[in-house]
């Protein structure tokens, strides 16, 4: 098939494949491949969340939200290096049967100058199938259609994103998926003391801590009403007396978000609950299934930090088994980082990667986790120290 048959429109950027780092941190000439579905494990400082911060600081800095001394500032360079440059890669396949090599990929190097205290981007790529679709470097920004032919050139600030501006277009098809893509990925650690009840008005993406999930569910509700019949059931079966949500006004389009619970006691009430008022685990496994079950269309990757934290044992495991039956369906790609040792012994061996680091060392990852020692569960095996290096 010719370049110039291909419907653009139609490719559709199925998952992040493969992030690189180098000289963030203790992510060193760092690669992570990823899974429809991966479980991060290691030791505490092993480099698992700084993947999710290259991740975050690179969502922002690409949607123009950072220029690249907020996204990438001097002190986030490796302590023990004295090289001036951070490089980093993003890999996104594509679902293109006719392409040998179906992946965008996105290239990022930035310059700093500590006597000066700046830093700059040195280059920035995104090719398709090697193939050039945007680049920046010495500060003139050069784009190319869909079907590589080249587009205009101009000057650029090179303190910021040269894609970050760039406006959707009939020959851009590609560029813009990759933007939309990242804009959609869901990189979170929830921390439900932050979650509050009342809501200002609906928002589209949730944030780092989900501080503003009641404002996403908010929209969520009024773009799926079918998604929340479903969660509703769900929730049924996890949080025992669940019976629904609704939004109550509070004044100048605020709202407060209400759950109901059915009371225990024959011919009584239901009682009804500001989101703010449950436990910490109530409005944990909320944010958990709500994201699984209630986003029919939306295609989101989870990017989760120990969505465990405040959940028990029995708890997760059906979480787990719900994520895994979503993932390629209404969730493109889950990763998850945990601790837990029932999510370690349920995806750990068939979908781990194993972090460690020597001291202060660099951060290295494998696909092959831990063997469990003879008789003991994987998540034994790591809390005795019973790993082969």
């Amino acid at each position: 098939m010719e370049r110039s048959q291909i419907d653009y429109q139609s490719r559709i950027i199925v998952m992040l494949t493969s992030l690189y780092a180098d000289n963030f941190r203790s992510l060193v000439n760092f690669e992570l491949k990823l899974d429809e579905l991966s479980l991060l494990m290691g030791p505490n400082g092993s480099g698992k969340s700084s993947v999710f911060e290259v991740l975050r600081r690179l969502q922002k800095f690409i949607s123009g939200e950072f220029k690249v001394r907020e996204a990438f500032p001097a002190s986030t360079l490796t302590r023990w290096s004295n090289l001036r440059e951070q490089q980093f890669s993003l890999t996104m396949r594509i679902d293109d049967p006719d392409l040998r090599d179906p992946y965008l990929i996105y290239t990022l190097v930035i310059e700093h100058d500590e006597d000066r205290k700046l830093c700059r981007v040195k280059r920035e790529v995104l090719t398709d199938s090697g193939k050039p679709l945007f680049e920046f470097e010495n500060g003139e920004v050069h784009l190319y259609r869909d079907d590589h032919t080249v587009g205009p050139a101009y000057p650029y600030d090179w303190t910021q994103s040269g894609l970050a501006p760039i406006q959707a277009r009939s020959d851009n098809k590609l560029l813009t998926a990759f933007k939309e893509r990242l804009r959609g990925l869901v990189i979170a650690s929830i921390v439900p003391s932050l979650m509050d009840a009342e809501s200002l008005d609906e928002e589209v993406s949730l944030s780092s801590k989900m501080q503003n999930f009641v404002s996403w569910y908010r929209r969520l509700s009024q773009e799926n009403m079918g998604g929340m019949v479903k969660l509703f059931g769900v929730l049924k079966e996890v949080l025992p007396n669940f019976e629904s949500f609704s939004f109550s006004d509070v004044g100048r389009g605020s709202k407060v978000l209400k759950v109901m619970f059915g009371s225990n006691q024959r011919g009584a009430k239901a009682l009804s609950f500001d989101f703010d008022e449950l436990s910490d685990g109530q409005r944990v496994l909320i944010a958990l299934y709500t994201i699984v079950h209630a986003l029919k269309g939306e295609h989101l990757s989870l990017f989760l930090d120990e969505p465990d934290n405040f959940v028990s044992l029995r708890e997760i495991q059906p979480w787990l088994a719900a994520v895994q039956d979503a993932c390629g369906d209404t969730i493109r790609q889950a990763v998850i980082i945990s601790h837990h040792p029932e999510i370690i012994d349920y995806l750990g061996t068939s979908e781990g990667k194993w972090f460690s680091r020597e001291g202060v060392g660099p951060t290295r990852v494998t696909d092959e986790p831990p063997i469990p020692t003879d008789g003991l569960k994987l998540s034994e095996t790591i809390a005795l120290g019973q790993i082969a290096e």
